[in-house]
């Protein structure tokens, strides 16, 4: 039986909503494709202004000489994979030995950061002291690090012998063993406390040449000793400054045997400080000045030794890294108003971090 004209028309009206619907569905697949294809034609966009730019950028020189190729490696850039570079805390009281300061780029952040400084003063009247200083840390947090400071001193002097002949006196060994402790502060750890303290663990008593040496001559204080330093460092776009003080307590009187004129003093002395570095590829120079006053003078067998009351240090250093060690040369020149030039310094350094 063939339908009739309502029928048909009823048959086509029902299916308009299913072809709406499919149209519907069609236009919605589209549309969720066009941000696939706009991302599409951004990269290849991109893709072509990239290779723009690196047609543009002209060849890396070829260095064609040994020398040349000894400037390229000194002087690239650094990017310190367990290094700090700058502040965050990186020159902290922490990182002086024998006289020297690191100031610039270290490397840390190993289960043990070691430094090794040698420096050697020469004094005036012909004195010599020698020390190597071997310092271990181990960051216990970001925040907080443990340290320990083994001195090795060598000390050359002329001294009068019992018969009262000048004789050259050698002193050779360990100094004071010292302990510290640094806190970090500030969201990027621009400031660090440091308190430290030294162990009578060197001789002070030594006799050479049939007498006690002089104070200057021994090792070790023979008294406990301690400090407090505050630093605070500041970065720049062209290098690092550090600002620091410090107040350290060199102990109480100690004995020198059956002496019934009483032992050696060293009075305690307070400090500020300044330096300066600029960063030159791996390289970091800088210069330093510290001004140093003493509280109570020094005392040698009981009596007073004319010790200087007030100091300027000016320095200068030069400190090189990569990921791995870092190197110094530093110098330095301890100036008083009573005596001029106290003594002279120089020293090297070397430091790292294991595991």
């Amino acid at each position: 039986m063939t339908p009739g004209p309502r029928a048909s028309r009823r048959r086509r009206l029902a299916g308009l909503p299913r072809a709406g619907f499919a149209a519907l569905a069609a236009a919605l697949c589209v549309l969720s494709l066009v941000p696939l294809l706009r991302e599409a034609l951004e990269r290849n966009a991109l893709g072509h202004k990239l290779e723009k730019a690196e047609r543009r950028v002209p060849p890396a020189p070829d260095p064609r000489t040994c020398r040349e190729l000894a400037a390229a490696w000194l002087l690239r850039p650094v990017l310190a994979s367990w290094g700090d570079v700058g502040g965050c805390g990186v020159g902290g009281a922490a990182s002086t030995g024998g006289g020297i300061k690191w100031v610039g780029r270290g490397v840390t952040g190993g289960l043990v950061d070691i430094q090794c400084t040698a420096s050697q003063s020469f004094y005036p009247d012909g004195a010599e002291q020698l020390t190597f200083n071997t310092r271990l840390a181990h960051n216990l947090t970001p925040k907080w690090t443990l340290a320990a400071n083994i001195p090795f001193r060598y000390n050359v002097e002329e001294v009068l012998n019992a018969a009262d002949e000048t004789r050259t006196a050698h002193l050779p060994g360990f100094g004071d063993i010292g302990l510290e402790v640094t806190r970090k502060l500030g969201i990027t750890n621009a400031h660090s406390l440091t308190l430290s303290a030294s162990f009578p663990t060197g001789a002070h008593d030594a006799v050479r040449q049939g007498v006690v040496l002089p104070q200057r001559m021994q090792l070790g204080n023979g008294a406990v000793s301690g400090g407090l330093v505050y630093e605070h460092t500041r970065d720049a776009v062209w290098g690092i400054m550090i600002f620091g003080g410090n107040l350290f307590y060199n102990g109480w009187e100690n004995r020198i045997g059956e002496s019934l004129t009483g032992g050696d003093f060293r009075g305690p002395t307070a400090s500020a400080y300044a330096h300066v570095g600029y960063i030159l590829g791996p390289f970091v120079p800088s210069a330093g000045l510290t001004v140093t006053g003493r509280l109570m003078d020094d005392r040698e067998r009981g009596s007073g030794i004319g010790a200087p009351w007030a100091m300027i240090v000016p320095n200068l250093t030069l400190e090189w890294s990569s990921d791995w060690v870092a190197l110094l040369v530093s110098a330095s020149l301890p100036l008083s108003f009573e005596n001029g030039i106290e003594n002279w310094l120089v020293g090297v350094g070397v430091q790292t971090s294991l595991f």
